[in-house]
């Protein structure tokens, strides 16, 4: 008799633990996910929440929603807690549970618990990854800073920032608010060292945040040098031009002058030589100076 009513406690006790495990359910479709809402009569406008691009956390006293979108295929994690029913509608991310959270799993809020905290490791995870994409792009940068690119990495750096700090922001709510469905006290420790590694993370993108200043005042210098070569080259160019100009024009001048008619009857229809060597003269001082100018300026 007495193992037979310790058969049945035992029994009961399964059911119950079973019946607590189902209470989660992981949903893939979205459609899906609002029919599972509109059983629960809460009034959830769904599509907005996903149309929000930063991490939130939105409490009541009988249901609370938490978005946290990620980088990847779908790029959607939404949990939906309400009575004894959770929602996961996740891309993949956090659906692992590891072996030594197992023991947590059957007591009070226990899956629920550890779910949202994979879901959080899952979601730090793949922000860290694509903060490691972004920094491999600002090293290449550091050797070409093209500024368009600069710009365009400052932006998605700056949306990954805006993400972590939601991210961080919703860590810190679970753990001070009462939020029934998670349970801090079961994951106190590793949660205590998750917060630390969220916020290191965090700090490693506001510190990027100032490399992309850096990165743009490199690029504004080496357009100024590039300018500063380009004027120095028209500057080359134009000095050239009006020392030619010079060569061309006195000699130019002189024979326009000795080729006046009635100058040319009266004075010069004797000195033929010296006419010749008069514009041979001209022409090797102009030459001359335009030489000396030259060098003067420092140009080679």
């Amino acid at each position: 008799m007495f193992l037979y009513i310790k058969n049945i406690f035992t029994l009961k006790i399964y059911k119950w633990i079973k019946g607590k495990s189902n209470m989660i359910k992981n949903i893939e479709n979205i459609e899906e996910l609002k029919e599972e809402i509109s059983r629960l009569k809460k009034e959830v406008d769904i599509n907005q929440i996903l149309a929000i691009d930063t991490p939130f956390i939105d409490s009541h006293s009988d249901f609370a929603v938490i978005n946290i979108p990620s980088y990847g295929h779908q790029g959607h994690n939404l949990i939906f807690m309400a009575d004894d029913k959770i929602l996961m509608f996740s891309s993949g991310n956090g659906k692992e549970i590891d072996k030594k959270y197992e023991r947590i799993m059957n007591k009070k809020f226990g899956r629920s618990t550890i779910s949202i905290f994979m879901l959080l490791r899952a979601v730090l995870k793949n922000y860290s990854h694509e903060f490691v994409r972004i920094r491999e792009v600002m090293n290449t940068l550091e050797m070409d800073p093209v500024l368009d690119s600069i710009e365009d990495t400052g932006r998605i750096l700056r949306k990954l920032t805006d993400r972590m700090e939601g991210l961080f922001q919703i860590i810190i709510e679970l753990k001070e608010e009462d939020i029934k469905w998670f349970n801090f006290s079961l994951v106190s420790f590793e949660y205590d060292l998750f917060t630390t590694e969220a916020r290191y993370w965090l700090e490693r993108c506001r510190s990027h945040v100032y490399r992309i200043a850096s990165l743009r005042t490199k690029s504004e210098m080496r357009s100024n040098r590039e300018l500063n070569d380009t004027m120095k080259k028209l500057t080359v160019i134009m000095t050239f031009l009006t020392i030619v100009s010079i060569v061309v024009n006195v000699p130019g001048t002189v024979g326009a002058i000795f080729g006046i008619p009635a100058l040319s009857n009266a004075y010069f229809e004797e000195h033929v030589t010296f006419l010749i060597i008069t514009l041979f003269s001209t022409t090797v001082l102009s030459v001359l100076l335009g030489l000396f100018y030259w060098k003067k300026l420092g140009f080679k």
